[in-house]
């Protein structure tokens, strides 16, 4: 079988940073005893770099040449390898031809994966091979082969339109990374560290390392793209656009910075402009998924659903793994309030993804918004110890037991994620005060409440839950005061107004609790319990038409609760003898 015969051609390139941690899975192909061609972009910023044999033995490798123009690096390891036969010149493919796309897709291992040459003379310079055998992410760096298992090229990118449509490098360019070696320390430096500080998040180191860059390297558009990239961490989309159009200048043609610029102009919320950047994209270059989805987050952002979705579905078509697609989709949903979908979007991503942990979290939170307890219980039960005895599961074990009706259980998870760390700090406090809540631990509650405002005091939703404790913990003024400011800067919050409500009723001031609550009830008026302590107060103010009114907009929203609220309010008068 050719499998057995180009298996071990090609090995997983795996990539750690300086703690150990892994950063990213591409392929090598073995050109020669102890040498390793694969992409050098995956390469940079890494502090290790391991190549992996059929067998599992994992050895350490080193760069030592890099053909920068061409994106190839040569490695050197003491690896166990079969080194592959080129395809000699005369024997290059024609289109129809049958080839093989040998690489570790998704990390897997190294699989053999069948098509054909689709086109001759791809890419912006029209010397790339483009095929038809299926690859996913992992398979950059990988070979593409004859059917005599004879090295034609070397795997470049993916970009898919109906079919699989791909890319390969032709294998001569292997041989001449040495010869066309960038031997620019400094500029080698620059790389290297840059992706290392966008890993840690240090945006103002960065912004500091990409002006330098820039100014010692005007003219490379890779030093635009990381200044870009920093003035985005730090929140200066205005800058952003400016470092990527600076990018698309020097660069000639470079989707990637053309992206840029229409994802610069979407976070200024400049979507008409940002629509027709994508659209132009999408004009020009059909195939690219990225593309599609900025155009999808266009629409989406200026209200137009139908067409968002239209252009999310087209990158999926393109790009399966496209992630800003899916997270497109299932922010519709949840627009929609069609949790289940949403909660589907994410389940997707977990297959797609299943080394991110944190993609597992958000299908747990779809799925208590959907108000399936029972499914997340189920998902996070078949975790591995690591993830759920870990700061994030164990905050997710407590709100899936809070949903599940078990408050002290919830409690009690929540202080040890606490105690671990999780990402989310001061959602874990609230979510710890709603189950002490619960339990009518009010002081309790109000503590933890106040320590997620302390940690997060931007945040309206820590601030209303606050507020919420406060009232049942007997601090009427303080909670009044919370939701009056809450309902300035949120004044179509009905959540906000029922709250200032309820605690203004409390404290005996009922003339405005009820205006609140009719405030709320006018922003949404499906809220039963709502419409039931109105008709319990309009009969103490001897407001008997409004008392009716209520009532009927009740019976249309519970009539089981509207009967005892008649019975309680508007019978007694009823009956009474005139």
């Amino acid at each position: 079988m050719l499998f057995t015969a180009v298996r071990d051609g090609v090995l997983t390139v795996r990539t750690f940073d300086a703690e150990g941690a892994p950063i990213g899975t591409v392929s090598a192909i073995a050109v020669a005893t102890e040498r390793f061609v694969t992409l050098c972009s995956p390469l940079d910023g890494s502090d290790a770099i391991r190549l992996a044999e059929a067998g599992g033995r994992t050895v350490d490798a080193s760069v030592i040449a890099r053909d920068r123009g061409r994106n190839l690096c040569l490695l050197s390891a003491s690896a166990n390898a079969r080194t592959l036969a080129v395809a000699p010149a005369g024997a290059q493919p024609r289109v129809g031809s049958r080839i093989y796309a040998l690489s570790d897709a998704l990390g897997f291992g190294v699989g053999l994966t069948e098509g054909v040459i689709s086109g001759l003379g791809g890419g912006e310079r029209g010397e790339l091979l483009q095929f038809s055998a299926p690859v996913s992410p992992g398979s950059e760096g990988g070979a593409l082969l004859d059917e005599q298992g004879r090295l034609l090229g070397v795997i470049e990118y993916r970009q898919r339109e109906g079919q699989n449509v791909n890319f390969a490098m032709p294998a001569a360019w292997a041989s001449m990374i040495e010869a066309r070696h960038d031997t620019d320390t400094a500029l080698q430096s620059l790389r290297d560290r840059a992706p290392r500080l966008a890993r840690v998040g240090d945006g103002e180191a960065l912004v500091r390392l990409a002006m330098e860059w820039t100014r010692l390297y005007p003219e490379d558009a890779d030093g635009w793209t990381w200044r870009a990239v920093a003035a985005s961490m730090q929140g200066d989309f205005v800058g952003e656009e400016a470092a990527w159009r600076h990018a698309v200048l020097r660069a000639g043609s470079m989707t990637v910075a053309e992206l840029g610029v229409a994802g610069a102009l979407l976070r200024q919320q400049r979507f008409a402009e940002a629509r027709e950047a994508a659209a132009a994209l999408v004009g020009t270059r059909p195939e690219s998924a990225a593309a599609w989805s900025l155009l999808g987050q266009a629409h989406h952002g200026s209200g137009g659903v139908s067409e968002a979705e239209t252009a999310y579905r087209k990158a999926l078509a393109l790009d399966p793994w496209e992630m800003s697609a899916h997270l497109g989709l299932i922010s519709l949903a949840g627009q929609r309030g069609d949790h289940r979908v949403a909660a589907e979007g994410w389940s997707r991503l977990v297959r797609l993804y299943p080394s991110r942990p944190e993609l597992r979290w958000r299908l747990v939170e779809a799925l208590l918004f959907a108000q399936d307890g029972a499914s997340a219980h189920r998902l996070l039960a078949r975790l591995p110890p690591e993830l759920a005895d870990g700061a994030d599961g164990l905050f997710w074990r407590g709100a899936t037991a809070a949903l599940l009706g078990r408050p002290q259980e919830a409690s009690g998870l929540f202080r040890s994620s606490l105690a671990k760390g999780p990402s989310e700090p001061a959602r874990a406090w609230t979510e710890l005060g709603k189950a002490l809540f619960v339990l009518e631990h009010f002081p309790e509650a109000i503590a933890a409440m106040r320590e997620a405002v302390r940690i997060a005091p931007d945040d309206p939703d820590h601030r209303y839950w606050l507020a919420v404790a406060l009232k049942d913990g007997g601090h009427l003024d303080e909670a009044i005061r919370i939701n009056r400011d809450l309902s300035v800067a949120y004044p179509n919050e009905p959540r906000i107004w029922r709250q200032l409500g309820y605690a203004q009723v409390l404290a005996a001031r009922a003339p405005e609790g009820i205006e609140a609550l009719e405030r709320s009830l006018a922003l949404d008026p499906g809220q039963p319990r709502v419409w039931n302590a109105l008709m319990i107060l309009y009969r103490a103010a001897g407001r008997r038409a409004d008392l009716v009114r209520a009532h009927g907009n009740l019976r249309s929203l519970d009539a089981a609760m509207a009967e005892r609220a008649y019975l309680a309010t508007i019978h007694p008068d009823e009956a009474r003898p005139q």
